[in-house]
């Protein structure tokens, strides 16, 4: 009987341009419980907006937390998955939030491709390729603005999605490599996380 081998952990950084110019640079490690993107977002020399997503094992959220000029929110869903809640913290005061959450729903962060790539995840399991759907998301906007909204979604290649709101607003084109990282932006560069044993 052959030993079992560890899982082999993603641990790496990217970035690269978005449709616009916006620029998108992120980490992601993977762990014992699942799998960690930090990601920022920038236009020319602003900062638009900083990422922290834990993703359980399977891709369903655990934590997401999103700063930026307008302010910091923190959501998570229920443990029975019925609700997601948090707070978003303004210069001006505290905006609680409490929204129906469910095994179908996702997150997304505009049109960032990190928190798409968290998303396909799951929907892989139920959206073959040329196969599409409508999904219930619940998506934060550049100010920090949350809203519940229907996105279609279409699984146009193996690594290949295309991710609309429903409403005409967001849009995101996301193609990932095996290990799930973006790829197909303008500009793309990537860099492992960790230096080779003994450098």
């Amino acid at each position: 009987m052959e030993p079992e081998t560890a899982p082999a952990y993603v641990r790496r950084a990217g970035t690269g341009r978005l449709p616009g110019g916006r620029r998108v640079t992120w980490t992601v490690a993977d762990g014992s419980r699942g799998r960690r993107w930090r990601a920022i977002t920038t236009s020319g020399d602003r900062l638009l907006h900083v990422v922290l997503l834990e993703a359980a094992g399977g891709g369903s959220l655990a934590r997401v937390e999103v700063a930026g000029p307008d302010g910091l929110l923190t959501l998570h869903p229920e443990p029975d998955l019925s609700m997601v809640h948090g707070n978003v913290v303004r210069p001006e005061g505290v905006e609680h939030v409490a929204l129906p959450w469910s095994p179908e729903h996702v997150l997304m962060v505009g049109a960032s491709p990190v928190t798409a790539a968290v998303a396909v995840v799951r929907l892989a399991a139920r959206i073959g390729v040329g196969e599409g759907a409508s999904i219930p998301v619940v998506e934060v906007g550049d100010t920090l603005v949350i809203r519940r909204a229907t996105w279609r979604v279409a699984r146009t290649g193996e690594h290949r999605w295309r991710l609309l709101a429903a409403d005409g607003g967001s849009s995101v084109l996301l193609e990932t490599d095996a290990d799930g990282m973006p790829t197909g932006l303008l500009d793309l560069a990537g860099w492992p996380l960790e230096l080779a044993p003994g450098r």
